[in-house]
């Protein structure tokens, strides 16, 4: 009982002196405490002038679509008029050429000395240009941030493609996943969550330890060579505990396992989803099985909207950063 008529004493004593004060100081006070709260930050500053950066992009992949869409909700904006010297940013196709009639030695002079040129993967031609020109080019794919960020819906449309054309579940299968870096890792990680025995081809004690660490088997090449040799006659393909794999998964862009090696696979189904010049020969791996395929840049096409975010988070982050330096 004393709480409640000391709080309702309280509330007439705020009536009492708003009344003494009066509308007018009350709407002073009001305004002296929003200019003091509402005073822009460092945050809200960089992305006011996000607002006024003009930019270009070269649409050659789905993924670029939701990049574009990002960037815009960020504030960016999209001339396909504008002059070079307009420019802040150009985004340029993600694997496909450039075309060097239109985007010439004469554009990239014309570029503003701070203008940020951006491509997928490598471009001999970008790398020359901008170099020629003082000129800062990002390629987004060399990036370490959107490597692991890709390795999600990487993971996610393999581990779709197994569910697809396996003839047996992923629980309780055995899966060779050849490489342990981001992408390998994982695979190998998820694969494992769904009950599959995953072996990881490793090169090293660093990657055979990972791989121990994350309850997967690590393997090397000369087990492999060597439980071939061994069981030459049988159309097998596994390591000295006689494992028969359901399916191998290749993420290293470069052959690891011989041909010879790939024929004696039974026609296990194979999947490789690493960069040219790939790891597979995938005559023979056809072949041998019409299901395996070669599936390189899977974000763009099952998670296009996920991996187009993610471009344009990395674009985003470039532009903010070469604004301010930390």
């Amino acid at each position: 009982m004393f709480l409640r008529e000391h709080a309702i004493a309280c509330r007439h004593s705020i009536k009492h002196i708003y009344a003494r004060i009066g509308a007018e100081r009350i709407v002073q006070v009001s305004l002296q405490y929003t200019n003091q709260q509402m005073l822009p930050s460092a945050g809200l500053q960089v992305s006011l002038q996000c607002m006024n950066q003009q930019g270009i992009i070269l649409i050659d992949d789905k993924r670029y679509q939701y990049t574009e869409t990002y960037l815009c909700d960020k504030g960016y904006v999209f001339n396909s008029h504008a002059t070079p010297s307009d420019l802040d940013f150009a985004i340029f196709p993600f694997m496909q050429k450039v075309d060097e009639a239109i985007y010439d030695d004469k554009f990239f002079a014309n570029l503003k000395k701070s203008a940020i040129i951006f491509s997928g993967i490598r471009s001999t031609y970008l790398l020359e240009k901008c170099a020629e020109h003082g000129i800062k080019y990002h390629i987004m794919m060399d990036d370490a941030g959107i490597k692991i960020k890709n390795a999600v819906p990487t993971s996610e449309g393999v581990i779709a493609y197994l569910v697809h054309n396996l003839d047996c579940t992923i629980a309780n299968s055995s899966i060779l996943v050849i490489g342990y870096g981001v992408c390998g890792r994982d695979l190998a990680v998820r694969l494992n969550a769904l009950g599959a025995n995953v072996y990881a081809l490793v090169r090293n004690r660093e990657k055979e330890c990972a791989a121990y660490a994350d309850a997967v088997t690590p393997i090397y090449l000369n087990e492999l060579s060597k439980a071939n040799s061994e069981n030459h006659a049988e159309p097998i393909f596994g390591v000295c505990r006689k494992v028969k794999f359901d399916a191998i998964v290749n993420t290293v862009p470069q052959s690891v396992l011989t041909d010879e090696m790939i024929e004696r696979t039974g026609g296990t189904l194979m999947v490789d989803i690493a960069s040219a010049p790939y790891g597979f020969n995938m005559e023979i791996v056809k072949k041998l099985n019409n299901k395996s395929a070669l599936l390189a840049g899977i974000p763009g096409k099952c998670a296009a909207q996920t991996a187009g975010g993610i471009l344009g988070e990395y674009i985003d982050y470039v532009l903010k950063l070469e604004a301010h330096p930390l």
